[in-house]
């Protein structure tokens, strides 16, 4: 983890103002389609952490567009958390019978699988 400390709250907000329209700038158009109800596999931010969520909510504010609000597992939690998560770290949608057997599984997934079904 790294830490970063700042000098200023407007110091603070500029940075992430900036980290922001950086993640903005990296979505593909299927990632910004990603839309209420639908299943995926995102990137952990850990080495070999496999996410997989489910969007419950979208937001109407401009700015935050390319944000979802979902409910996330991985083997690290498997009782799942709810947060928002940019869709530039989306992988992959999934299918819902897809995501149901990762739950069975405990959100375990072997190095190099994929998912059969992609979404529908």
């Amino acid at each position: 983890m790294e830490v970063e400390f700042f000098d200023s709250l407007e110091e603070a907000q500029a940075r992430l103002r900036g980290a922001m329209e950086a993640a903005d700038a990296r979505v593909k158009p299927w990632q910004a389609a990603v839309k209420v109800g639908d299943c995926f596999i995102a990137d952990g931010g850990e080495e070999d952490l496999v996410v997989f969520g489910e969007v419950l909510e979208g937001y109407p504010e401009a700015h935050l567009r390319h944000y979802r609000f979902c409910r996330c597992f991985s083997v690290a939690c498997s009782e799942g958390e709810v947060g928002d998560v940019h869709v530039s770290t989306v992988l992959a949608v999934v299918s819902r019978a897809f995501f149901e057997a990762m739950r069975q599984e405990g959100w375990q997934m072997e190095a190099g699988q994929r998912p059969r079904s992609l979404a529908g």
